[in-house]
């Protein structure tokens, strides 16, 4: 295996990870609270300019979700190659490895279909039939009213949990080379 690729994932990706977090987390409060509790317009927007760094202004917006979707994409292809190693390992390993294979593919989806919306509504001007598009995989809507919810939530708990995990891996790890 590339040694770049799995010091980035051990290293890096840790230091990334409250940042892909706090997204993750606004995105599944938003989705929740409007389709469930009926969050208030203004709270949800509230919710969305920090899911998408509108409290950025405008001109950093765009730059913000390219940053965390990127983030998230390196954190999940650098973790893939990993997928195809031998199984073992502890208890944080198999659960993280199994969130792994399991939602690979839907958080991919999620994360570059964020920065598609975001680059084709800043930069590109797509139609609104794409931007539609986009958003339908990005929160799961080809689900359903309902099941977008269950799609966030589901989705959202698999990445704070191969977040959480991996940051177990990390911390066993430092500790391990410290002794």
């Amino acid at each position: 295996m590339n040694r770049a690729l799995m010091v980035f994932h051990r290293k890096v990706v840790p230091l990334l990870f409250p940042l892909i977090a706090l997204t993750a987390l606004t995105g599944m409060v938003y989705r929740i609270g409007r389709g469930w509790f009926g969050m208030e317009k203004k709270t949800g927007d509230f919710v969305l300019d920090v899911h998408t760094g509108g409290w950025l202004g405008d001109a950093l917006s765009p730059y913000y979700v390219l940053l965390v979707g990127t983030c998230l994409l390196a954190a999940l292809i650098t973790g893939a190659v990993y997928l195809f190693r031998r199984g073992g390992g502890g208890w944080a390993r198999r659960s993280h490895r199994l969130l792994g294979w399991v939602f690979l593919l839907p958080l991919a989806v999620t994360a570059a279909t964020g920065i598609l919306f975001e680059a084709g509504e800043t930069w590109f001007h797509f139609p609104e039939s794409t931007s539609k598009l986009l958003m339908t995989l990005h929160e799961g809507r080809w689900l359903g009213k309902g099941g977008r919810v269950y799609y966030v939530l589901v989705t959202g708990s698999a990445l704070l949990g191969l977040g959480f995990s991996g940051l177990a891996l990390w911390k066993s790890r430092k500790r391990s080379s410290q002794v």
